[in-house]
């Protein structure tokens, strides 16, 4: 019953693609006969990530249902470049596809409304996060992104960012205030600590360890597997499932590219980078819920806010909302995103 939900699922996912795209979705020549239509795809994780035994799912998959005729090269591990320069090579034509954050394409297409799908607390959990990915990222996004030169094909989760403190947890807005946190050199990370009235720091990854140890920061926010990738659960005592930030991941792949491939291949791809999508998250489920369990093998107390707190820290960030909307007019795609997101 689950896969026969996954591929209705899916299968009107591409329906809703096609139709909103007209013929731009299914312009792809036709190909000789005999002709095998190869792509390179490009990512940052390692061999053993979730991430590339799903992108290796979505190659196999599309080769098995195209015969061959489509082949997938995917290149690991920063093989290619870090995110930012596989983007840039997705922009240039050199890779045809690549994968990561809304913001991030944001920055690669000079398209800042893409950040739109990184604002915090669109959603708390990986039920919302789904429905956010299945109903709205590859359908507004497409729109979004195709004028740029690339176009959204599928997505995978990067979790629920949530936060680990050494210090105390949190329970309330209330309780962020003065909090010294860790956060990416993001501005929409910053940002969003900043209005819960944090002290946001920007130290690099590969310190956090040490720093929260030492008591340069009182904790991070991040997803639960990569707190326990980085053995933080060893030098933290509280994780508070602060639920602020969804990540979610869109592979692109280059518009140019995509409209030399034939109509019933482009079906397939999307077809299958639908399915993958919905299985990914639930992967991902499992990730987080062993992660979590290692974490309070190790010691860490896990909490839940209090009742009502969440809204107030969604109230908070007004103004990062107000930006999106008066600058690039979209206070309706953002109350979409929260509704479509929200607990069921």
């Amino acid at each position: 019953m689950k896969k026969f939900l996954r591929t209705a699922i899916s299968l009107t996912m591409v329906a809703a693609m096609v139709l909103a795209t007209g013929c731009g979705a299914r312009g792809g020549s036709e190909a000789a006969e005999g002709e095998t239509i190869e792509l390179k795809l490009a990512h940052i994780y390692s061999t053993n990530s979730n991430e590339d035994k799903y992108f290796n799912e979505f190659k196999n998959r599309v080769e098995a249902e195209t015969d061959g005729a489509v082949t997938i090269s995917i290149y690991p591990n920063s093989q290619l470049g870090s995110e930012a320069e596989t983007m840039q090579q997705v922009v240039m034509g050199t890779v045809d596809i690549a994968f990561g954050e809304g913001s991030s394409w944001a920055n690669a297409v000079n398209k800042p409304e893409l950040g739109v799908f990184g604002l915090p607390y669109l959603c708390s959990d990986l039920d919302g996060q789904a429905a956010i990915m299945r109903e709205m990222v590859i359908q507004e996004g497409t729109d979004m992104m195709v004028p740029t030169g690339i176009r959204p094909l599928f997505s995978f989760s990067g979790s629920i960012r949530h936060a680990i403190l050494a210090t105390e947890p949190i329970y309330t807005l209330d309780d962020c205030k003065g909090v010294k946190m860790r956060v990416p050199e993001v501005t929409l990370f910053v940002d969003t600590w900043k209005n819960l009235g944090s002290n946001p720091t920007t130290t690099p990854w590969g310190d956090v360890y040490t720093a929260i140890s030492q008591g340069v920061v009182d904790g991070a926010e991040v997803d639960a597997c990569t707190i326990v990738d980085s053995n933080l659960q060893e030098v933290t005592k509280y994780y508070s499932k602060t639920g602020h930030i969804s990540t979610i991941n869109i592979a692109a792949i280059n518009e140019e590219k995509w409209q030399s491939i034939p109509a019933e291949y482009q079906d397939i791809i999307l077809k299958v980078g639908a399915e993958v999508q919905e299985e990914q998250v639930e992967a991902r489920k499992v990730a987080d819920n062993e992660a979590v369990a290692v974490m309070e093998a190790a010691g860490v107390v896990v909490n839940e806010l209090d009742a009502g707190e969440y809204d107030k820290m969604v109230a908070a960030q007004k103004p990062m909302y107000d930006q999106y909307a008066n600058d690039y007019g979209l206070g309706d795609m953002i109350a979409k995103l929260q509704e479509v997101g929200a607990p069921k």
